[in-house]
């Protein structure tokens, strides 16, 4: 047994929704912070993250384009939507890799600063610490020559203030606790460290991996969800197609069937009514009114058809006789011809179903086909 496909739940899709914004999300924050760093100045550094927004979503906004315009064999239009594509997607690669790399390069500078803070402040305690022994060695000697009070007490009361200052440094040093490596420098030292290489460059090469695949990935979610929701919208429009054919069976059967076969000639419509031509018999010429009255009924509906079948030749024909490409409007086709709005469905999906024209399945547009 054949599968059917059917489409997706909005729980199942919801999965490809959280990735798609966040891959955008985050491609766009990259290239922010790149462009964002090339000025100083306030209002510059402004305008150049807004120049990588632009950039990024034009280049997820030409991605489906690249589809769309493939569906209408638009072969120069492909070629301009994927020229952008390429153009805006290296630059956003390019623009990740400076965007990860500057803030690396942030978080490393962080570090190193509060590396020589820290060393400073331990240095000055070291000093304030040999001072003190100094002085101490000092007193001891004074001490022993019985010099407290001119010489060993002010070196003590020097001492005691020494000591308050280096519990203070020590504070500092406490609260500055140890620098360590973030997991990204933790993770390039250790794939440096691995392949023998040289930080700098594996960083780069890293750098480059993950703004590539994060531009994938994000490609992936975007064409995933427009094909879904093409795919949708189909599948909702040949649901009412077919709900739309069966209600209508009685109304214009006769249509239908006389549609798919062929036109029939002009010499071979009936009559809608025949008169009595008996003038002299009333009771003959009520037994053939009489009985032909459902014969009367079907003609009548023949004529219905052939009526309907000669409307389809002309939008036929006038459908043959334009461009390739063009576009095909369903509402004018109801105007010029007096036309039913399940009428013209039908009308269109013969078309359809000829190869005569294309619906666009974005827009629901019909175009002549090539």
């Amino acid at each position: 047994m054949p599968l059917v496909r059917h489409p997706k739940s909005e729980l199942q899709l919801a999965p490809s929704y959280v990735g798609a914004t966040l891959s955008v999300t985050l491609s766009v924050a990259l290239s922010v912070l790149l462009f964002a760093s090339i000025s100083e100045d306030y209002y510059y550094s402004r305008m150049f993250a807004g120049l990588a927004i632009v950039f990024e979503l034009a280049k997820f906004v030409a991605l489906p384009e690249i589809a769309r315009r493939k569906q209408r064999k638009d072969w120069a239009g492909v070629m301009g939507a994927t020229l952008l594509f390429v153009t805006l997607a290296a630059a956003s690669i390019l623009g990740s890799i400076g965007g990860l790399q500057s803030d690396t390069q942030r978080i490393q500078a962080s570090i190193t600063k509060a590396e020589q803070q820290r060393a400073a402040l331990i240095e000055e305690r070291q000093l304030l610490l040999a001072e003190v022994a100094e002085n101490q060695k000092a007193i001891d000697k004074y001490i022993a020559l019985n010099r407290i009070k001119n010489f060993a007490q002010p070196l003590q009361q020097r001492n005691e203030a020494l000591r308050v200052k280096a519990a203070t440094i020590q504070d500092k040093i406490s609260t500055l606790g140890v620098a360590q490596e973030t997991p990204m420098t933790a993770l390039l030292s250790a794939v440096a460290t691995a392949l023998g290489k040289d930080k700098d460059v594996v960083q780069v090469y890293v750098f480059i991996l993950l703004a590539v695949l994060l531009d994938l990935v994000a490609s992936f979610f975007i064409c995933l969800l427009r094909e879904e929701n093409d795919f949708r919208r189909d599948y909702q429009s040949k649901l009412k197609v077919n709900e739309g054919g069966t209600n209508d069976h009685e109304e214009e059967s006769t249509t239908v069937a006389l549609l798919e076969t062929a036109t029939p000639d002009a010499e071979k419509v009936p009559p809608t009514a025949t008169p009595c031509q008996r003038e002299d018999s009333d009771v003959g010429c009520q037994q053939e009114e009489g009985g032909d009255k459902p014969k009367d009924m079907e003609q009548h509906q023949n004529v219905v058809s052939i009526n309907s079948s000669n409307k389809y030749e002309k939008i036929k024909k006038e459908v043959i006789s334009m461009k390739e490409g063009e576009a095909i409007s369903k509402r004018q086709m109801i105007k010029d011809y007096k036309l039913g709005t399940r009428t013209a469905d039908r009308y269109f999906n013969l078309l359809l179903k000829e190869a005569l024209i294309i619906q666009d399945s974005e827009t629901k547009y019909f175009y002549r086909a090539a």
